[in-house]
């Protein structure tokens, strides 16, 4: 399989998913979700070459963020893990932002959810300030959601009339 970098954020670079990646899914997961979680990640990636990138900050592997096709909802779903240990540090607030311009960049998407358990305020406040607003709770979760197109809509236009 493929591991060479396909995103680059000015701290991340992040790769396909791959099978020597076991450990990190592990230690974000749990032993038992971290090996299935690691094999979807990679068949996504075979079939549409969009699953989460695995992500390294200097050289390290510190956790497992990006999107996966959204069937069931509209746009693209962007998810990301990290390593407790670099928490603090800024890296998911920079991994989102970077990754919405990936996204529009590359993928040419404009549409996005993201589901977050009610009680992550540090990643909902991540989100919040990415421009992605609430839109419904459930089971513990909130389906959050960010436009692009009708950001663009709602802004004034520069031109002169």
């Amino acid at each position: 399989m493929e591991t060479g970098v396909h995103f680059r954020s000015a701290r991340l670079s992040g790769r396909p998913p791959y099978a020597g990646a076991l450990v990190l899914y592990g230690a974000l997961f749990g032993p038992d979700r971290g090996p299935a979680r690691l094999t979807v990640d990679m068949q996504d990636w075979a079939r549409h070459e969009v699953a989460p990138w695995v992500l390294s900050h200097a050289g390290h592997p510190v956790g497992v963020a990006g999107f996966r096709i959204g069937f069931g909802e509209d746009g693209l779903e962007l998810s990301f893990h990290f390593l407790p240990e670099v928490s603090g540090q800024g890296l998911a607030s920079e991994f989102v932002q970077a990754a919405m311009d990936h996204a529009v960049a590359v993928l040419r998407e404009d549409s996005f959810f993201a589901f977050v358990e009610a009680d992550n305020a540090p990643s909902i406040r991540i989100l919040e300030k990415a421009g992605f607003v609430a839109e419904r709770r459930r089971n513990g979760e909130i389906l959050m959601r960010l436009n692009l197109a009708t950001r663009q809509e709602d802004r004034p236009s520069d031109q002169a009339g």
